[in-house]
């Protein structure tokens, strides 16, 4: 799950903001622990990009075959890329790859001794995970959105096809700026 940076920069402050009011967390260096916890999502991202790359490419590698066999290419991509997040230990799910990026950011502030720590763990972890929840809801909902519009074009565009591609990034950033996240 790929978030917009709006979005992120919103999930940053709005952790940051909480676990300093709440003094759940002290820190040295405000913006040095916002670089930190981009850094995760960065991190995250990166992965998600290698994960999709290696699920394009194998694809285009069986693109005659799933065309011979008449296979869904959305059902074969998601096929393929389930397989691949498995060997690569990611997540697919978007709530459950929030959970995995609320486990990094609950090691950083468990392992950071620039972070004075003056809460359990576990409470900390359940405010960055409500809050991660809360964004995953609300990309989850953009991508409902932008697959709906494309659904409802009277010319019927199939899924992975450039032209599918380039209607979902556009009608994508459409959305983001009707949000505010763009």
């Amino acid at each position: 799950m790929r978030l917009p940076e709006r979005l992120v920069e919103r999930i940053i402050n709005k952790l940051v903001s909480e676990l300093l009011t709440k003094k759940y967390i002290e820190v040295e260096d405000v913006d040095y622990f916002k670089k930190q916890l981009l850094a995760i999502f960065k991190e995250a991202d990166e992965e998600e990009k290698n994960l999709d790359e290696k699920a394009k490419e194998i694809l285009k590698d069986q693109l005659s075959y799933i065309e011979k066999e008449n296979i869904d290419y959305r059902t074969a991509y998601r096929t393929i890329r389930m397989k691949l997040a498995e060997e690569m230990k990611i997540e697919t799910k978007p709530r459950e790859r929030m959970n995995q990026i609320t486990n990094r950011i609950r090691d950083l502030i468990k392992n950071d001794p620039s972070i004075e720590i003056y809460e359990d763990i576990p409470m900390i972890r359940k405010v960055i995970s409500s809050i991660l929840i809360e964004a995953a809801k609300e990309e989850e909902e953009i991508e409902k959105e932008v697959r709906m519009r494309i659904k409802n074009y009277s010319k019927k565009i199939v899924e992975g096809t450039s032209e599918w591609n380039i209607l979902y990034k556009r009608i994508y950033q459409d959305t983001l700026k009707q949000r505010g996240l763009a």
